[in-house]
């Protein structure tokens, strides 16, 4: 048997029975792992206890075995994000739906030309939160955010500016739920681990178009659509 010695303090170490014990410790893992998702708390330990593993241990496998689940899970909630309407923002670290929607000014209806592709970004929301409505280990929070562009002649607005700006901004994120509602998605989402938040930003939120013309300030007449996984508690 090969053995590995240490000079400096004089000990030596055993490297086949530590590697004999570093896969007994993978196979412990394994077992609990898959005992986890067929049996309660209880009977798992009492298996343990017969062939003399300690509770404590029992307890601290299963804890990394849940927490290694709720990571693959997690993992899998966000690859699914990635489809035809919902593309990740390097820059901003975040899902965001790909339907450029540009409202007219001072309006929050939105225009008909988006209502067929923001229809099926609706669906495709739909279909990812139902993918994991049975998970526990895995919630979505869909976060609309309204936006509104300063007009030219106001490089710095009011405090009255600025709450007309939200209210409007706020308004359209409104009308993009009421939408989805109206054609049947969306519907009992807080049932399916998921939830909505509609909000106003203004003139604020990150990643807002900068400068004069249509391809500048006037750009922000829109809403932000993002999907957040979050792994639950």
């Amino acid at each position: 048997m090969s053995r590995l010695s240490f000079r400096d303090n004089g000990e030596e170490h055993n490297f086949w029975q530590n590697y004999t014990d570093l896969i007994s410790g993978f196979l412990i893992v394994f077992i609990i792992t898959s005992l986890v998702a067929l049996g309660n708390y209880q009977t798992i330990v009492g298996l343990f206890k017969k062939e003399g593993v300690k509770e404590a241990t029992v307890r601290d496998y299963i804890v990394n075995a849940e927490l290694y689940k709720k990571i693959r899970d997690f993992q899998e909630a966000q690859g699914s994000i990635s489809r035809h309407y919902f593309k990740y923002n390097e820059e901003y670290q975040r899902f965001e739906c790909t339907v450029d929607v540009i409202f007219e000014q001072d309006s929050i209806r939105i225009p008909e030309i988006y209502y067929s592709a923001l229809e099926k970004a609706g669906i495709e929301i739909d279909s990812i939160i139902q993918q994991f409505a049975a998970s526990n280990n895995v919630s979505f929070k869909v976060v609309i955010e309204g936006r509104a562009a300063k007009p030219h002649d106001l490089p710095n607005p009011t405090a009255k500016n600025k709450e007309y700006a939200a209210k409007l901004s706020y308004g359209r994120a409104r009308n993009l739920y009421l939408f989805w509602r109206d054609r049947g998605l969306l519907k009992n989402i807080d049932q399916r681990n998921g939830e909505i938040f509609i909000s106003g930003s203004g003139y604020e939120g990150k990643g807002r178009y900068t400068g004069l013309g249509p391809e500048g300030e006037d750009k922000n007449k829109t809403f932000i659509i993002q999907i957040i996984p979050c792994i639950t508690n």
